[in-house]
């Protein structure tokens, strides 16, 4: 059985996934593909756990950190009011994050992302929308 978040780690180590933002030690951060939530980033990591606590430490706490630090980016180049982060692998069952950024001016502000999914696809984001999002958050990253 084939893990989608699997082969995109294996697409980005070839350069062959265009939403790569940035390249930990343990996992990759992307781009969302849509930005229904300006600065929408997921955070998979390279090898395929199915549960944190399959993570062998300290690998895991240095994940830990790479979540941090994803956090931190994001937080930075878009300041939302509230950044929403979860982990559930209940469709893809290999170990990510999910970053939400969320305003003020959110639709359903006070309401769990995933209320919104059926708009999502309707916010996906072009190449040079992509491109401009992925490079604000670079830019960031390497100015720290």
């Amino acid at each position: 059985m084939s893990c989608p978040l699997c082969d995109r780690s294996k697409n980005t180590a070839e350069g062959k996934y265009p939403y790569l933002i940035h390249e930990f030690k343990h996992s990759y951060l992307y781009l969302g593909e849509h930005q229904y939530y300006q600065g929408y980033c997921v955070l998979v990591t390279k090898d395929h756990y199915r549960e944190m606590t399959d993570v062998p430490s300290p690998k895991r706490e240095e994940l830990f950190q790479e979540m941090m630090r994803s956090h931190e980016i994001i937080q930075k180049v878009f300041q939302p009011k509230k950044m929403n982060m979860c982990s559930l692998g209940n469709v893809v069952d290999h170990v990510h994050w999910h970053f939400f950024p969320r305003y003020e001016s959110d639709p359903n502000f006070k309401n769990p992302p995933w209320l919104q999914m059926q708009h999502f696809d309707s916010a996906k984001v072009s190449p040079e929308k992509r491109d401009e999002l992925i490079g604000m958050l670079k830019n960031a990253f390497s100015s720290k």
